[in-house]
């Protein structure tokens, strides 16, 4: 009896986690709000991990398989006072992630507009769209030497106290 309830103990643990790793646009646009965290704990129940900090950008880098999620800090110190704002950004090679988090920003922000652009490594169509308090800016990036496409989804506030 104690290993069938260990047992059920342990399926009902990999069963949550497995199912509860992908993010929606309204829990990523949320937690551009939080406080670092609030956020790291959000992404730990979905199963991400920290992979790594990235100093010069203020960033913690954290993965689930080939999905990124960044927590991006920005400081803006102007002669009136000293402002900050968090960016996240999304990241996944799944094409069915990336449209469900499209649709969400289509119905949540208007159109703005799309840049195709080139480098010498890669090329991207980056798509924006804002509603009143956001800058959301879809990318779809491919690398020359990779026929294997990844897609990047980034949450700006359009005002730099959020």
């Amino acid at each position: 009896m104690k290993k069938l309830v260990l047992f059920a103990f342990f399926s009902l643990c990999f069963c949550s986690i497995g199912m509860a790793q992908e993010f929606s646009l309204d829990e990523l646009m949320r937690s551009r709000k939080d406080n670092y965290p609030t956020f790291e704990s959000l992404v730990h129940g979905k199963g991400y991990v920290l992979n790594h900090l990235e100093s010069t950008e203020r960033s913690s880098v954290f993965k689930n398989g080939t999905n990124v999620v960044t927590y991006n800090t920005f400081y803006d110190n102007n002669s009136m006072r000293y402002k900050r704002s968090v960016a996240i950004k999304f990241e996944t090679q799944s094409l069915e992630i990336y449209e469900r988090l499209k649709h969400q920003v289509e119905a949540a922000a208007k159109y703005s507009k799309t840049k195709m652009r080139r480098t010498s490594t890669k090329e991207y169509l980056e798509h924006l769209y804002r509603n009143d308090e956001v800058s959301i800016h879809l990318f779809d990036v491919t690398y020359k030497d990779d026929n294997k496409p990844y897609y990047m989804i980034e949450i700006y506030s359009i005002y730099a106290d959020n």
